[in-house]
Formats: structure tokens, C-alpha cells, sequence
């Protein structure tokens, strides 16, 4: 396998454990560690940790490596507050009521983590501006890891993920960006408790 082959290989593979929230927060990020788990060279992992540090999918500082990041409530309500904002750049300017045909399909997915990522994932990939498709696909996938503590935290939210999948079948726009509003709103109120969900139960609380 090329080089080239191997780094993108390693990438993929180790950006689907950090979204996958394999790695506690805070955790150290170890090139030649992970590297034994990968089957891969350290370059290639030091290289995709690099990558994915500038997705601000995990932490890095000069000479002292690669962590999984810290969330803290303030971080989680600019995350929410950003996403809710480019999800009502991507849904601008459409019709109050118009069918999603020629659209992306919306796929069904089994759990609440899935179908939100796919909701948001079809709404952002069906925006015309790429650099808008860049921004919304980067917070969503930063976003992904608080998806399970959101559902243990809120048992509305099931409910809440259907209500916005009905609006984008039927094209009821208005309705969606409301729905939209509304979700990460109420994500930002629980903001502290997503955050302690987070947290392994051996951290103390700082």
C-alpha cells in the first residue's frame, strides 16, 4: 500500500474512533500506541492526529502531542448556538411549503445519534455553497460524540429528532428552521448536564 494509501487508510480508521467516542475526554492521543492498534507506521498516525487537529476534532499543543478535547458548557453552547446558525443559512431562501424531491433522500437510521447526523448531514449537503457545506459538515461532526449523552439527558429527544424529519419529508421549511431553533436552544439550557454526562464516572468534578 502507498504511503498516501496508508496515511488515508489510518486517517479514516482514526477519525471513526474519536467520532465514535472511543477516547474519554482528555485522553492522550499516543502516535506509537496507536499506531500498534492501526498496523501503521507512526508517521501516518502522527500525520492523520495533525489532520484531524485542524478539524478541531482533538486537541494538539506544540511539542506536548495530541488529546481528545476537554468540553466545557461554554463549549458546548457555542457549538450548538453555531450549528443552529448554519442550519438556518442552509435552509434560507426555500419555499414556505415545497416537496424535498431532487433533494438528498433522508436515509433511516436505527438509533437517535444516526438519524441526527443524517438529518443535518442531507440538510447540509443540499446547501449550494461549499464553503457553507464545509462549515455545517465540520460541526456536525464535532457535534456527533454528544449525541448519546443528549439522549440520556433528554427523553424528549427522539420526539423532538421525528418532528424535524417529518418537516424535511413534507418540505415544510419554515417549520423545520423553527424545529431547528427550538432543538439547539434547548440544547444550550442543558448544556451543563450534557457536559457531566460526558465526563467519565472516575473524573472528579473541576
Amino acid at each position: 500500500m502507498s504511503p498516501g494509501a496508508t496515511m488515508q487508510r489510518v486517517y479514516i480508521e482514526l477519525k471513526a474512533r474519536v467520532l465514535a467516542g472511543t477516547f474519554p475526554p482528555g485522553s492522550r492521543l499516543e502516535p506509537a500506541q496507536l499506531a500498534t492498534s492501526l498496523g501503521a507506521s507512526a508517521t501516518p498516525v502522527r500525520d492523520a492526529l495533525h489532520r484531524l487537529a485542524g478539524e478541531r476534532l482533538i486537541e494538539s499543543w506544540h511539542q506536548e502531542g495530541f488529546r481528545q478535547p476537554i468540553l466545557a458548557e461554554a463549549d458546548l453552547c457555542d457549538l450548538y448556538s453555531w450549528a443552529a446558525m448554519l442550519l438556518a443559512l442552509a435552509l434560507k431562501d426555500r419555499p414556505a411549503h415545497q416537496a424535498a424531491g431532487g433533494l438528498f433522500e433522508l436515509e433511516e437510521r436505527p438509533s437517535y445519534g444516526e438519524a441526527t447526523e443524517s438529518l443535518f448531514r442531507t440538510i447540509a449537503m443540499s446547501a449550494d455553497n461549499r464553503e457553507l457545506r464545509g462549515a455545517l459538515i465540520n460541526a456536525i461532526e464535532r457535534s456527533q460524540i454528544l449525541r448519546r449523552a443528549e439522549v440520556r439527558v433528554d427523553q424528549a429527544s427522539r420526539g423532538l429528532l421525528a418532528a424535524m424529519e417529518e418537516d424535511y419529508r413534507f418540505g415544510r421549511w419554515t417549520g423545520l428552521r423553527s424545529k431547528i431553533t427550538s432543538f439547539h436552544r434547548r440544547r444550550v439550557r442543558q448544556a451543563g448536564r450534557i457536559v457531566a454526562e460526558l465526563r467519565p464516572r472516575t473524573d472528579p468534578l473541576r
